[in-house]
């Protein structure tokens, strides 16, 4: 299969050539998702890092007997990470999630913006979004600004992590944002 998209990366030692390819929704490939993910105390929730079944559901679902996408997903390389979309409200607006396996965000700025343009040129969005919550380590924050995405607003105590409440920052980009830069 042929990548969507691929991109040079001047990752810490070394420039790499990073691929995208469309993940099929396999069993096996869902399973292998998940297994990193769970690695990822901040990735998942708890109910759903402990129960493939439930990780299923978040991605996949039934209609009328057909199994359908529940949002796109893609993998890079050999699963040095994910970027899937959901919450799509069909050119107009999607929930935009990027995860690197390798726990490496730097050098990926050129990536996450190049997976941005071609979701919002393949699929017509006007704006997209992101959502962090502030147990999540401020690289992914900053990581999600210099990418493009501009604040909008900060949910108070909807995120639940290891017995605690934290404040959700939601974030939003324009289709025209991404190719002028600001």
């Amino acid at each position: 299969m042929n990548p969507i998209l691929s991109v040079e990366c001047v990752e810490a030692k070394n420039t790499v050539v990073r691929n995208v390819y469309p993940m099929k929704l396999t069993r096996e490939n869902l399973l292998l998702f998940w297994e990193k993910a769970r690695k990822y105390p901040t990735l998942f929730s708890q109910e759903i890092k402990d129960d493939f079944n439930k990780f299923l559901n978040v991605f996949i679902g039934e209609d009328e007997g057909t199994i359908v996408s529940r949002g796109l997903l893609w993998v890079i390389d050999d699963f040095v990470g994910v970027f899937y979309v959901t919450d799509i409200k069909p050119e107009q607006d999607a929930l935009v999630h990027f995860t690197f396996f390798d726990g490496r965000i730097k050098g990926r700025d050129e990536l996450a913006k190049s997976m941005l343009r071609y979701v919002f040129y393949h699929y017509q969005f006007r704006r997209l979004s992101a959502q962090a919550p502030l147990f999540v380590v401020p690289a992914a924050l900053h990581f999600i600004e210099r990418v493009g995405f501009k604040k909008e607003g900060r949910k108070r105590k909807s995120s639940y992590y290891n017995g605690e409440w934290f404040d959700t920052i939601h974030f939003g980009i324009l289709r025209e944002e991404i190719d002028d830069g600001r």
